[in-house]
């Protein structure tokens, strides 16, 4: 199996990042820990085929692609990250790191062409954000998500950029209509729709004249919501995995799942019923979606026609050493060993697919006839972090995943 873009495989608990192509392996990145919550962020096609994540131990934002990699200081620990539509711009914002409480009110925005970073504060928590486009001046505004209680935050990017040392206080036009439970972000870059996935539905706003506005809440089309909101590239839709079943995380391998894809503007959405299971993040390419559902019956990797809206394929897939395990929640180890996850990446060109097996240090990859294993030389716990990186002329996703 071969391809003409390296796929990138980050092993955030070892700090090293690899390039894998054409069956050759070397490393790309090393002594950098991967925000694991942030993920990757491929820049827009202005960037060419750059990518970028946050070392979430050294502190910086690594840029890589076109050959090299450079750091640029940012605040952490980092929760999300999220550019503008040129690519020039990233905004990271800070979480828990490995605290029970939230902590830091830092936020930090990088001009990655004049290789700068300045960091504000905010509101206490863990924020989402985006950068879309004022209705009304087409300047390009930082929008944060707050939670508990719900608010969406509008701030002037230029001001961002502009605030001097120290860490001031940056405050913006704050909107307070908006559900406590806020997890999922995402921001149409075409008509500046931004999505925020939470318990009452999706629901949508707008900046107008340097204030968030709410448009209002699309209902999730089936039982329960989502909490991981993706970009659809190649129809400007926002897709997503609808969780439904037992409340109790212990209760993970009866819950449901279904992928949707919604409209941002009229509300039409599809839903294709899924495997019960744990179903997070998932891989998105022109006409297709992939998943990996972990269950005790066994995992698979279940492959979505978008465009027919229904599963066209079901691969069982080799066991993962430490799954996680019924009656515990999902993330929950045992003995002290950490319950295990899968990461999953489609290749924009060939549509192959790559799901890891997290703690085995194994990729396994995935097309029309085989399924092949590459292993690595670290053990990729929690199941790492994977991205094909440049090849993809799609509308831009621009918040990590």
């Amino acid at each position: 199996m071969s391809s003409s873009l390296p796929l990138l495989a980050a092993d955030h608990r070892a700090g090293i990042v690899y390039e894998i192509q054409n069956g050759s392996r070397r490393v790309v990145v090393a002594g950098a820990w991967l925000a694991e919550h942030a993920g990757f962020l491929r820049l827009p096609a202005e960037a060419s085929g750059r990518w970028v994540f946050a070392d979430d131990r050294g502190g910086a934002l690594v840029v890589g692609g076109a050959g090299e990699v450079r750091r640029i200081p940012i605040a952490i620990p980092a929760e999300h990250l999220a550019c503008d539509a040129s690519g020039r711009h990233v905004v990271v914002t800070s979480g828990l790191g490995m605290n029970e409480a939230a902590w830091s009110d830092l936020v930090s925005v990088v001009d990655l062409a004049a290789g700068s970073s300045a960091r504000f504060r905010v509101r206490t928590g863990e924020p989402g954000v985006v950068i879309a486009p004022d209705q009304a001046s087409g300047d390009s505004m930082i929008v944060l998500r707050h939670r508990e209680p719900g608010a969406v935050e509008a701030l002037p990017l230029a001001s961002a950029l502009d605030v001097g040392p120290h860490a001031p206080v940056l405050r913006g036009a704050l909107l307070d209509d908006l559900a406590p439970d806020g997890h999922g972000d995402v921001v149409d870059p075409v008509s500046g729709v931004v999505g925020v996935a939470t318990g009452r539905g999706l629901e949508r706003f707008i900046v107008e004249r340097g204030a968030p506005r709410a448009i209002g809440i699309i209902r999730w089309p089936v039982e329960g919501r989502a909490f991981y909101l993706r970009l659809a590239g190649d129809t400007g839709r926002v897709t997503g995995i609808v969780r439904g079943g037992p409340a109790s995380p212990g209760a993970w391998p009866e819950w449901t799942n279904t992928f949707v894809e919604i409209d941002l503007a009229s509300g039409a959405s599809t839903a294709v019923a899924l495997p019960p299971g744990l179903a997070f993040r998932f891989a998105l390419a022109a006409g297709a979606a992939a998943v990996a559902v972990i269950h005790p019956d066994g995992d698979a990797l279940v492959v979505i026609d978008r465009e027919q809206a229904r599963i066209s394929r079901i691969v069982p897939l080799p066991p993962m050493t430490h799954p996680p395990q019924a009656g515990r929640m999902p993330w929950d180890g045992v003995d002290g060993q950490a319950a295990q996850r899968r990461s999953i990446a489609i290749d924009p060109l060939t549509g192959a697919i790559a799901v890891t097996s997290g703690g085995d240090g194994m990729i396994h990859l995935i097309d029309d006839h085989e399924i092949t294993t590459i292993a690595v030389p670290t053990p990729l716990d929690e199941g790492g972090h994977l991205l094909w990186a440049g090849g993809d002329d799609r509308v831009n996703d621009l918040v990590g995943r």
